[in-house]
């Protein structure tokens, strides 16, 4: 991750919820891929992200997912899931489960969807203190440790930048400034935090945040992440098969919506089994 990070322009993780989306997206030509805690949430819980998915579940799914992938992945670790102890041992679980990095917020536990109303941030000195223990308690060098704010959710311009300013200079490899409300932020926050690798959520529900790829790196930003693609993707195609199945009684009517076989074998590699 460290060397796509090197190279110019801004590097696309796309967000996947499975190991199955993730290898399509790899075999796709997507050179990192993204793990979502919202999106874990409805995949592994079937329920809304707010803060119901364990350490354990997270890191188990991120080891699925590393398992079967050749290229970088970056997991949501949310607030690191407790104390200082439990911090350093969600650093070094992620570190076992293979991920190149995980992202650290400053939410209070229990922590929520950043999109969702009702967000509570710890104080400043806290989420500083957060992101120190992370780092100390990395073993792996090539680790990365992104810290996130979720200050936008306060609507607090200031804060956001105050803490972004103040994780950058503690030592977080790259900065993810989420809840961004408007194109103006989108553009402001690069020019406000010069310097800063930034981490930017093209949330896709919000359509200011949904910009090319290019149009961020010309922006400044680093890294892309789309955090529900994927897994809004899948629900809304499930759903359609489902309702046709129940109203026709049969795949028939969206049989060209599904993956072929032969292409979902290719994708997984089963010759590589059945040889």
């Amino acid at each position: 991750m460290r060397e796509l990070l090197a190279r110019p322009g801004c590097v696309v993780a796309p967000g996947c919820h499975d190991a199955l989306a993730a290898r399509i997206a790899q075999d796709e030509g997507f050179e990192a891929v993204y793990l979502s805690g919202n999106a874990a949430s409805s995949g592994l819980l079937g329920r809304p992200d707010v803060g119901l998915a364990t350490m354990h579940e997270m890191t188990q799914r991120a080891r699925w997912v590393t398992g079967c992938l050749d290229v970088p992945v970056i997991a949501d670790a949310d607030t690191g899931y407790g104390d200082e102890h439990a911090i350093a041992r969600t650093v070094r679980e992620f570190e076992n489960a293979g991920v190149a990095g995980i992202h650290i917020e400053d939410q209070e536990l229990p922590k929520r969807c950043g999109a969702m109303g009702g967000v509570r941030i710890v104080p400043f000195d806290t989420a500083v203190a957060r992101l120190r223990t992370a780092l100390a308690a990395r073993t792996d060098p090539d680790l990365l440790v992104i810290a996130r704010t979720d200050a936008l959710a306060l609507d607090d311009l200031d804060e956001a930048v105050r803490r972004a300013e103040a994780f950058a200079e503690a030592g977080a490899d790259l900065v993810m400034v989420e809840d961004v409300r408007s194109p103006e932020q989108v553009g402001a926050l690069p020019k406000l935090l010069p310097g800063i690798p930034l981490l930017f959520d093209a949330f896709e529900v919000w359509p200011w945040t949904v910009l090319d790829t290019a149009e961020l790196a010309e922006l400044g930003y680093k890294v892309a992440i789309m955090c529900l693609s994927t897994t809004l993707a899948y629900a809304e195609a499930a759903r359609t098969v489902l309702r046709a199945i129940r109203q026709d009684g049969s795949t028939r009517a969206v049989a060209d919506r599904m993956m072929p076989l032969a292409e979902y074998e290719r994708v997984l590699g089963i010759d590589a089994f059945v040889r």
